[in-house]
Order: C-alpha cells, then sequence, then structure tokens
C-alpha cells in the first residue's frame, strides 16, 4: 500500500490547525483530511478520511467532529451529513414522525424547506441512530513525532478501483478536493459569513 510521508509535523503543529491538516496526495491522487482526535485521559489518536463529502462534494474535512453515542462522526457543513471517522459508514438520525420532535421532519432529520438543515436533538426521544453503508473512504495516518514525518497510507489504487465507495470520484477530483484546501482562508477572512 502507499505511504505518503511529510516532514515537520507534530501534534502540537495539528492543534494550531484545528487539530486537522489537509494534503493532496499523488498516486493515488486524492484529497484527504487527517483529523488529531483529543479526549480526556485518553492518548492523542490520528484519524484519515477523505476530504470532500460523499453527497455533494462538500468541505467533509472542514466539518464539526461531533460524537453521537459513543461514535465519532464528521459533519458536513453543506448539508449536515455525517460520517462515522472509523469506518467511513453514513450515519443516519431516524425520527419517528409520530413524537414532537418528528412533527414535519422528512428525509434526512430535516424540516424542509430550511437552510441550512436542522440537525435532530437525540436528548429529546423519539430519534434513532442508524447505521448505513461505508460512503466515504478511510486510510491510516500515524505521526513520529521525534522526526516530525507524518505518514498516510492508502490502499492501493486498483483495490480501490475493485471496492469503490462513494467518495472516491470526489476525492480524485481537483474541483471538488481543492475546496478544503482553500476553505480555510474562506473562514479566516469572514467570507463565509456574507
Amino acid at each position: 500500500m502507499p505511504i505518503h510521508q511529510y516532514d515537520g509535523w507534530s501534534y502540537e503543529r495539528l492543534r494550531q490547525q484545528r487539530n486537522r491538516a489537509h494534503f493532496l496526495l499523488e498516486d493515488p491522487y486524492r484529497y484527504v483530511t487527517v483529523l488529531l482526535i483529543s479526549k480526556p485521559g485518553k492518548s492523542d489518536v490520528l484519524k484519515c478520511i477523505d476530504s470532500p463529502c460523499y453527497h455533494a462534494a462538500g468541505p467533509l474535512g472542514e466539518g464539526d467532529i461531533v460524537e453521537i453515542e459513543d461514535l465519532l462522526c464528521l459533519r458536513c457543513p453543506w448539508h449536515r451529513y455525517l460520517v462515522n471517522i472509523e469506518n467511513g459508514e453514513e450515519i443516519l438520525l431516524q425520527v419517528d414522525p409520530t413524537t414532537e420532535q418528528g412533527a414535519g421532519m422528512v428525509g434526512r432529520h430535516a424540516a424542509l424547506p430550511t437552510h441550512p438543515m436542522n440537525l435532530a436533538d437525540l436528548s429529546a426521544g423519539g430519534v434513532k441512530v442508524v447505521h448505513g453503508e461505508k460512503v466515504q473512504r478511510v486510510h491510516h495516518a500515524w505521526l513520529e513525532e521525534a522526526t516530525g514525518i507524518l505518514s498516510i497510507e492508502v490502499a492501493e489504487e486498483a483495490a480501490m478501483r475493485q471496492h469503490p465507495v462513494k467518495s472516491d470520484k470526489p476525492a480524485g477530483n481537483v474541483k471538488s478536493g481543492g475546496i478544503c484546501m482553500q476553505i480555510f482562508d474562506i473562514k479566516a477572512r469572514g467570507l463565509d459569513q456574507l
């Protein structure tokens, strides 16, 4: 499996970058996001996932990290799709339409035609977490802090073609993947608030 290495990295540098870094890999060519997961009382862990969202090529790598029933998920900032960071599964919040919270809810936990979509409140009852299909490709990342080398291991291109997931196409596309590389600059300039 191809291993891509980047020099000059540390856990502190990742923390300064909002616990994430975006990379354009070559051979196979794809955009990925490395996430630093820090939990109190536990060692820091690196996770790596395709940057663009499988749904509409949104900047999933820039999404909020949310924990739902002990599942760490990225929430796409465009349409609020949830993806399990561990295995790339889509996480759905199924709302019981007979409950107060479910009144008027349709589709992926959202009342239409609001934008952005509103996330269902798990604590209110009438909401069930459903594991969907694997839609986002995950990769292996590790950091040798003594040398400052961050390594990202991806599957062989032939293996990815043999077992495709929905994120493969946008992750290998310059237009789709590049948005995560630029979103930090957009946010820093306040252009996301226009």
